[in-house]
């Protein structure tokens, strides 16, 4: 049975061959590489590279709050947040978003700085663009750090600016399903000089890299059963959780891999190729979730350009999840809702409704380059044709 992956970050075998000599080897020399071209890529001054990345968030927060100190983070994001917070031990502010845009709620963002934080967290969703001139706004009027956590940056930009180039300190993740892989893996990339000596310490804490022999077999297994053929088996495996938000408790923060590192050189450079992709079939989708009529996609702010890691609309129609499509729900609960979260949160937090609302309406939609052609024209037939019309249909079809 075909199932389509929702969010794929394709290596080729040849990677997979590359990255065996530096597992064999411990040979280093390609965490220069990957550090070399992320200071090139996102202008940092520094860059720690480190074994995934919510261990690039643990050090932000380490660097940026601090033990005690608190932090304010977005109502709707991944629980990899929590687990950073929970590690790092750091108290948390909720501030909402904005479910049309998934950009910060201004006015519930200075409500959360002035309630007393350290620094602000925002994380880009699916490669969408959040407005980060006017956080820095508020963060400078405050006189707070921003720490842009670009996890699902994707190839996403403002202004011409990428993705992971604006915060003081910016958080990039190699993950699967991140777009850019090495089985595990991310960096923390330091872009404001009152944490240079404060970061040193915290990349020599990181220690030598390891083999990276487990990074190798996850990328293997991605590369054998991450394509729709085969995605069915892993899927079909209830221990595994594929396509749902689990919590994963943080650890100290280690180094990035030599096999790790020599996948995300590869990654890197294939990158630009897959972003391309992905718009090119976000862009069909779009056009299609403007004819559906029950459906409303995201929309960009002006000078914002997403890498599209997976195409999000907002449903008002209570439509159902395509698995086989690879078309799933958002996140199932707010930050406000994670009990990950409950010890770190600061008493009295106000709701957050926009966080409420895209748990109730956000769907993602795969683009990556795995999808085909006819993947495409069933997504547009879902996007297109109002739930009046479908619901009728998918009762038959669950009695018959």
């Amino acid at each position: 049975m075909r199932r389509q992956l929702p969010v794929s970050s394709p290596l080729a075998f040849s990677s997979l061959a590359a990255a065996l000599w530096p597992a064999v080897s411990r040979d280093a020399g390609g965490l220069l590489d990957v550090a070399a071209a992320l200071r090139e890529s996102y202008h940092a001054a520094r860059v720690a590279l480190t074994d995934s990345g919510t261990s690039a968030l643990v050090l932000a927060l380490r660097l940026a709050v601090g033990e005690g100190g608190t932090v304010a983070f977005p109502g709707y994001a991944c629980v990899d947040l929590a687990a950073a917070a929970r590690f790092a031990r750091v108290r948390v502010r909720l501030y909402d978003i904005d479910p049309r845009t998934l950009t910060p709620d201004l006015d519930s963002l200075t409500g959360a700085v002035g309630r007393g934080v350290r620094a602000i967290v925002v994380a880009p969703l699916y490669g969408f663009p959040p407005d980060l001139p006017a956080v820095e706004e508020i963060a400078t009027r405050f006189g707070v750090p921003v720490i842009e956590d670009a996890a699902q940056g994707g190839g996403g930009a403002l202004h011409g600016r990428p993705l992971g180039s604006f915060g003081a300190l910016s958080v990039l993740s190699f993950g699967r399903g991140k777009g850019i892989t090495g089985g595990h893996g991310g960096a923390l990339l330091g872009h404001d000089p009152a944490f240079d000596d404060a970061f040193a310490g915290e990349m020599a804490a990181l220690g030598a890299p390891a083999r990276g022999w487990t990074d190798l077999g996850a990328v293997g297994a991605q590369w054998v059963l991450g394509r729709p053929a085969l995605y069915a088996i892993p899927s079909a495996i209830p221990g595994l959780r594929l396509g749902e938000m689990v919590y994963h408790p943080a650890h100290t923060p280690r180094s990035l891999s030599a096999a790790a590192a020599a996948l995300v050189a590869r990654a890197l450079r294939a990158a630009p190729a897959e972003v391309a992709t992905r718009r090119r079939n976000a862009a069909a989708l779009t056009i299609a979730a403007d004819e559906g009529g029950d459906v409303e996609s995201i929309a960009l702010l002006p000078g914002a350009v997403s890498g599209m890691l997976r195409f999000p609309v907002r449903d008002t129609g209570a439509r159902p999840q395509r698995p086989e499509l690879g078309v799933l729900r958002g996140y199932p609960q707010t930050l406000h809702e994670q009990s990950a979260l409950r010890d770190c949160l600061q008493a009295g937090e106000p709701a957050t409704p926009g966080a409420a609302e895209l748990r109730r309406t956000l769907f993602t939609l795969p683009t990556h380059s795995r999808v085909t052609r006819h993947d495409l024209e069933m997504m547009i037939e879902w996007l297109r044709v109002p739930m009046t019309v479908l619901a009728p249909v998918l009762a038959t079809a669950r009695r018959a």
